[in-house]
């Protein structure tokens, strides 16, 4: 994404709001954020691209010395003025969570992150036995967590937890009813963990998008024990 695109981009991107809430199309939409300087901010990727290079997505919006760090992985790029983004993390994925670290002395930085507005699904491992899982939404609008009206079907186990990494609320599950706490909503571009109770098996999580034109079914989850 080159500078020139960045308010191109932000012209196409004015109708997102009423586009999200319809059937997928070609409408291109943006989110805006702000990161403190010397601050760690999460990130996941609420749209669709043809490429998913960092350098595609967020191009060069940041700074000497800024980095990219997926929170499951821990593998990391750093953004080098004049050349780009570059390390070993050289690919987002959809539904996986990033932190955005904002180096000292490079300030306060606004950017954005803009795309087709057309939810993906995705495949991740929840791991186990007690152990924080990161992870986002393809989605670029809020999808409810409360009680039994959630993204992940059938998965949780009694005690499992979803925390979210900006603000640490939580929300808990309850066998027999379901989510229930503060947290009642993941948001777009936002990172958060799940949590599982000690003694639960890893498993693998399918989530397949409300709205996408490419996946044309209801909101919902899969599990296969590993």
């Amino acid at each position: 994404m080159k500078k020139i695109l960045l308010p191109l981009l932000l012209i196409l991107a004015v109708g997102m709001l009423a586009a999200v809430e319809s059937e997928p199309s070609e409408i291109v939409g943006y989110f805006k954020k702000t990161i403190n300087e010397g601050s760690y901010q999460s990130l996941c990727l609420p749209f669709a691209y043809p490429s998913l290079s960092v350098n595609d997505v967020i191009g060069d919006q940041f700074n000497e010395g800024d980095v990219l760090m997926d929170i499951n992985s821990g593998l990391t790029t750093a953004f080098y003025e004049g050349y780009g983004w570059d390390g070993v993390l050289t690919d987002f994925s959809y539904g996986s969570a990033y932190y955005v670290n904002r180096v000292t002395p490079n300030g306060q930085k606004t950017y954005y992150i803009l795309g087709k507005v057309d939810p993906q699904g995705f495949t991740k491992t929840i791991y186990g036995n007690g152990s924080f899982t990161a992870f986002g939404l393809n989605e670029a609008s809020p999808i409810t967590i409360v009680a039994d009206n959630h993204p992940f079907g059938t998965l949780p186990s009694d005690g499992d937890v979803i925390l979210e990494i900006e603000t640490g609320l939580t929300t808990t599950y309850y066998e027999g009813y379901g989510w229930d706490g503060v947290l009642q909503e993941i948001s777009p571009t936002v990172g958060y963990y799940y949590s599982s109770v000690f003694g639960s098996s890893s498993f693998s999580w399918t989530y397949t998008p409300s709205r996408s034109s490419n996946l044309k079914t209801n909101l919902s989850g899969s599990k296969t024990k590993k």
